[in-house]
């Protein structure tokens, strides 16, 4: 993404947000949709990996036999 145009990191930006970004970001500099992209991305896997691992501490409560159904009924 470094050394792209401000449409293009603009476009990248409404991409990773899911095709909407606020109008007001257009006002950024290439450089800065960029990192706010790659923040956003690094967010999201995070948020991901955390959610994984409570599902997971979630299961442990749940008898060892229905873990393997469950997971696949969440899953």
């Amino acid at each position: 993404m470094r050394g792209a145009s401000t449409d293009e990191a603009f476009e990248a930006l409404r991409a990773q947000l899911g095709g909407t970004a606020p109008k007001g970001l257009e006002r950024l500099e290439a450089e800065q949709l960029a990192h706010l992209t790659e923040s956003i991305h690094a967010a999201r896997g995070r948020q991901s990996q955390a959610l994984a691992e409570a599902g997971d501490r979630a299961l442990r409560h749940v008898p060892r036999l229905l873990r393997a159904p469950i997971r696949r009924i969440v899953g």
